[in-house]
This record gives structure tokens, C-alpha cells and sequence, in this order.
């Protein structure tokens, strides 16, 4: 299949808000966007703020709904619900590696089940005839090469359109380095389009291991978060353009928190709101002490509070020079 971005916004929970996804499309359009990791239980019992999880808004071009699920029948009734959203595609979550998700069977827990994963897949693509991807760890508490090509046939198999690749094995969650010569074994083995996702917080980092890999796209999580402006360096880079910015640090910091507001309701407010502040201060020099103190906040306008207070303190803060490649 052909994808509308070589780069992706990875699914995460609790922040890849409509708040984030505004702010990445102010920057660049083209990108693919994903939702929240979706309960696929809750959508289909219709649980408590499901509306303004799955909502869809006008920035949310290409947009590609994940569920995650242990359940085949259960998983394949929330892709007949979402796929009337009109979204680009359904992503099968493979591999979470939060204990209380495993615990359950869910998440990275099935690739420890080959057969009810391969349950799963062929429920879904029953009950859609959109994109169907799976996004996957590259095993559970080892690397096995051979596994991982065999579950990754399997997928192709119970029909798959696309897999994304996150190459580290679960127990690890987000220690040592991502093995990216896996995304390239997959790559070469499967006869699917791969997408590769980790550790990648720069353009010129995004393109390198496309390079190296041979990969059909990149998937940018954490380092999109705390650069919202990534996407647009990488389409520059890509195509070989110039593409020097100058970032409002400040500015964005508060138009995030603002969008959190505007779009979630206030019980999603401090959780949210937390997240992208935990990420989004990174990019200033005294972040542990600002996300300190606003982690004791409730409310959007006590964090935006700080955050203006902070800039106030620190002016020369305020603006960032950055390369087309991610420099500063």
C-alpha cells in the first residue's frame, strides 16, 4: 500500500491528544496522525468519555485509529464502530508493555499467543475494509529473530496490511537502544510495507535509519512530543529543502496546555495536561524544577501559570533556533 507521509505520530496513551495532533499539523499537515491507545471494551460498552477519545476534528487529516484488546469478537465490533469515522486505517496494539496491560493478555502479552493474536487479526479484518497495521515489540523478554519473522508471516497471513515496528522486546519497555537492524530483517523478510519506530528525537535521525533500513516510513513518538516540529524537518530533509526555524518555546508551551483545555474535558485536564508538560519541558534548561511544580497542578491555568512565570524569569529562554536537520 502507499502511504500518504512517510512519517507517522505514534499512538500513545494519554498523549497523542487532539492537543498534540493540532499542534503538529499547524507545523505540517501531511503527517499521518494516530489516536490515543483506544480500550476496545470501552468502546464497545461505550464507556465513560469515549466521545472526546475518538473524536475526530477538521486538523485530523490522515488519522488512524489503535485499539488494543485480548478479545477477537470484541476487538473486531470497535473497528466496525471506528471505521464509520472515516479514518484512514485501524491499528491492532501489539505491543504495549505496561504490566497491568499484559497482565490482562493485552498489548505485547500476545505475542506470547500466536494463536489468539492471529484471532484477533482475522476478526479485524472481517469487519474492516480500511488499512489494517499492527504495531508490535520484536518479541517479549528476548529478541528472537526467527519469532518474530515467523509472527510477522503470521500477521501478513491473517491479513495485515502494514506492520509497525517498535525493536525492542517488551521487558525492556524503554531501556537500551532500539535494535533498528530488526525493522530492516523485517523489512526484508516479511514482503509487507514496515514502518520502524524508536528512539528517534531528530530529522536527521528519522532519515538515517529510513537509509539504513529500508523502511517505509518512520514513527515518531516521545521525540514528537517534545519537538511538535519534527515532522515538518523531516519532510524538508527528505526532499532536500532548507528549512531553518525559529521555535516560541514559550508560546507553543502554553498553546498546548490550551488545546488540552479546549478539547478534553476538565477530568482529562491534569492527567493530560502532565504528560505533554513532562515531555514538552525538555526543551528548556531548568525542566525538572518547572515540571515539579506543575505536577502539583490540577488545573490547565495554574500549568500555564508556571510556565508564563518560568519565561518570565528566563527570557533569553523564550525563542529556539533550530537547522532543518534538528540542531539547535
Amino acid at each position: 500500500m502507499k502511504f500518504p507521509s512517510l512519517f507517522f505520530l505514534a499512538p500513545m496513551a494519554e498523549i497523542t491528544t487532539p492537543a498534540l495532533r493540532r499542534l503538529i499539523t499547524e507545523f505540517d499537515d501531511r503527517v499521518v496522525l494516530h489516536s490515543e491507545m483506544l480500550s476496545a471494551g470501552a468502546i464497545v460498552s461505550g464507556g465513560f468519555h469515549n466521545d472526546c477519545m475518538t473524536a475526530r476534528f477538521p486538523f485530523d487529516g490522515h488519522f488512524i485509529y489503535q485499539i488494543e484488546g485480548g478479545d477477537a469478537e470484541v476487538m473486531a465490533e470497535a473497528c466496525r464502530i471506528l471505521s464509520g469515522n472515516g479514518p484512514l486505517g485501524i491499528n491492532i496494539n501489539m505491543g504495549c508493555p505496561v504490566s497491568k496491560m499484559m497482565k490482562k493478555g493485552h498489548g505485547a502479552a500476545l505475542l506470547l499467543d500466536e494463536r489468539r493474536a492471529a484471532r484477533i487479526v482475522r476478526a479485524c479484518r472481517r469487519a474492516t475494509q480500511l488499512p489494517l497495521s499492527v504495531k508490535m515489540r520484536s518479541g517479549y523478554d528476548r529478541d528472537d529473530e526467527a519469532a518474530l519473522v515467523r509472527f510477522a508471516g503470521m500477521l501478513r497471513d491473517e491479513g495485515a496490511d502494514y506492520i509497525v515496528l517498535h525493536p525492542r522486546y517488551a521487558k525492556l519497555r524503554y531501556t537500551r537502544r532500539a535494535r533498528w537492524d530488526l525493522v530492516r530483517l523485517l523489512k526484508e523478510s516479511v514482503g509487507l510495507p514496515v514502518v520502524g519506530n524508536g528512539d528517534i528525537v531528530t530529522a536527521k535521525g528519522a532519515l538515517a535509519r529510513m537509509k539504513e533500513t529500508g523502511c517505509d516510513g518512520v514513527m515518531i513518538g516521545r521525540g514528537a512530543v517534545a519537538s511538535p516540529w519534527i515532522f515538518l524537518q523531516c519532510n524538508a530533509l527528505a526532499k532536500g529543502e532548507e528549512c531553518d526555524i525559529t521555535i516560541d518555546i514559550r508560546g507553543l508551551f502554553i498553546k498546548g496546555l490550551r488545546y488540552i483545555e479546549e478539547y478534553l474535558p476538565a477530568h482529562l485536564h491534569r492527567s493530560r495536561g502532565h504528560r505533554f508538560s513532562f515531555y514538552f519541558s525538555g526543551n528548556i534548561f531548568h525542566s525538572h524544577s518547572l515540571y515539579s511544580e506543575i505536577r502539583k497542578e490540577h488545573s490547565i491555568g495554574e500549568m500555564i501559570g508556571l510556565v508564563d512565570g518560568y519565561f518570565q524569569r528566563n527570557p533569553r529562554e523564550v525563542e529556539k533556533r533550530l537547522r532543518h536537520d534538528g540542531d539547535e
